[in-house]
């Protein structure tokens, strides 16, 4: 009998090492993602937003900030005497979006018919294609046109279709603040209805080059200018690729995940936080940035967010790093074990 008890305890003790042991692999997995000293490279498209840095609040913040975005409120006071336009994908507008929100994604203003990699991917269609389109939706410039998406869920595509309207020159465009959780969130309702729309005149165009960076331009630039990666920690790091020709980075980057503009609820941070985050990385307002991401979605996104902070020299490579590696440039492929 005292030999079972002397067994069982030997055979107690040692499934307790082995859970133990399992207890040190698992936290030995975590470490070895590896950290800079204050986050670890995060490995998820849907991780949470990093907490805001806090910056300086200047003058003009708020205006500017308002010349960009519309809060649910503003939009709920003014609905009649708006254009609502929907920047994610048909499939996800079918299961619901806001009442006579018309539909327009990325891809649909953006040149497709090319492979990713070659040149001119995801570039935006020439301003006369664009202006068809736009009357198509019943777009004619002569209301405000509010662009929502799911923040948090999404790649920024509200962001790419008001940076597609501001380099197209049509200033009166909006994003929804929070998009339509927000707007769910306050009471607001959806509907599976499609909108009736009501074709007409686009607006004509006004360009504006100074939002938008091409390859020739960039190659131009390259080494005496600040470029911002806002890619997922991974894809900076050289570990993952979203269909590129290889993992890398245009040489002499920073990085700033696009999502970390938001708050943990979807919304915009403020023109300070934003601030502070781009300072974090050494690029001043008063410097020019060139952002860029696979397509231009992410950093159309980032580049209308710097440019609410006071960035007023951001501009987005709308090709970025597809057609970067894909036309053979120069990159930086040292795989990172760490991100700052």
């Amino acid at each position: 009998m005292k030999r079972l008890r002397i067994i069982g305890l030997i055979i107690v003790v040692a499934l307790l090492l082995g859970i133990l042991a399992g207890c040190a692999t698992s936290n030995s997995v975590k470490e070895e993602v590896i950290s800079d000293g204050e986050r670890v490279i995060r490995t998820s498209a849907e991780a949470a937003p990093l907490a805001p840095i806090e910056g300086k609040e200047l003058a003009g913040d708020q205006e500017r900030f308002d010349s960009y975005v519309y809060s649910v409120e503003k939009l709920k006071a003014n609905y009649k005497n708006v254009v609502v336009l929907d920047a994610r994908t048909k499939e996800e507008y079918d299961k619901g979006h806001l009442p006579g929100a018309v539909q327009a994604h990325w891809r649909d203003w953006s040149n497709v018919q090319v492979k990713q990699g070659e040149k001119g991917w995801a570039q935006i269609l020439p301003n006369e294609v664009l202006k068809e389109k736009f009357g198509a939706l019943g777009i004619d410039g002569t209301k405000p046109v509010v662009i929502y998406n799911d923040p948090l869920v999404g790649w920024g595509e509200e962001g790419r279709q008001l940076w597609t309207f501001r380099v197209f020159g049509l200033e009166n465009t909006f994003i929804l603040n929070g998009g339509i959780k927000a707007w769910t969130a306050a009471g607001g309702g959806v509907t599976k209805d499609t909108a009736v729309v009501k074709a007409v005149t686009g607006p004509e165009p006004n360009p504006n080059p100074e939002l938008f960076a091409s390859l020739d331009y960039l190659k131009g630039k390259l080494g005496k200018v600040n470029i911002l990666d806002v890619r997922e920690d991974e894809e900076y790091a050289g570990t993952k690729v979203y269909g590129e020709k290889q993992p890398g980075r245009i040489p002499g980057v920073q990085h700033i995940w696009f999502k970390d503009f938001y708050n943990a609820d979807g919304t915009l941070q403020s023109p300070a936080q934003i601030r502070g985050r781009v300072e974090s990385v050494g690029y001043m307002p008063q410097d020019e940035v060139i952002l860029y991401c696979t397509g231009g979605i992410r950093s159309g996104f980032a580049t209308m967010a710097l440019q609410i902070a006071g960035y007023e020299k951001a501009r987005n490579y709308n090709n970025s790093f597809s057609e970067w590696v894909g036309t053979g440039q120069e990159i930086d492929t040292e795989v990172y074990k760490e991100i700052k």
